[in-house]
């Protein structure tokens, strides 16, 4: 569901837009979605009904798509902080994106978003991902704090 490949450090993407194309044209390059400019729609269509925004500068888009065509999970760790409406009103710095095709029966999707809305109440795992220096160190804290389900 997710790879070293899917997880993108240190990123220069000023705004929400930036980053839903950023997320949609990763998706394509690696085989996630089938319809780039669908999934980037469908993204801001789950934003608009509430934001994903969470707390402490973390945020986590998801989206179940047609234009999806198998499940994956990235994280993308930005050089600033950028507006996200949150809900405790801080930008977002740390984004953990979740796809699934939709009517994709499998629920480990609510599972992973669940996991990890459970971690940003852990001070241990925040301070991993803001600490991480390689993707693969991201990739090792997901597998330990979710017990390998982002595997």
């Amino acid at each position: 569901m997710i790879t070293t490949d899917q997880i993108y450090l240190d990123q220069s993407l000023p705004n929400k837009e930036d980053v839903f194309q950023f997320i949609s044209a990763e998706a394509e390059r690696y085989h996630i979605t089938s319809n780039r400019e669908q999934l980037e729609a469908d993204l801001w269509e789950r934003e608009q009904v509430y934001s994903t925004g969470l707390q402490d500068h973390f945020a986590i888009p998801h989206t179940q798509s047609e234009a999806v065509t198998r499940p994956a999970v990235m994280v993308i760790r930005l050089n600033e902080p950028i507006e996200w409406e949150s809900h405790d009103g801080k930008p977002v710095k740390y984004i953990f994106v979740i796809l699934v095709p939709k009517g994709h029966v499998d629920v480990s999707h609510l599972r992973i978003i669940s996991s990890l809305a459970t971690l940003l109440l852990e001070d241990s795992f925040k301070e991993g991902i803001a600490a991480a220096a390689k993707p693969e160190d991201v990739y090792g804290l997901l597998y330990q704090y979710t017990e390998g389900l982002v595997s």
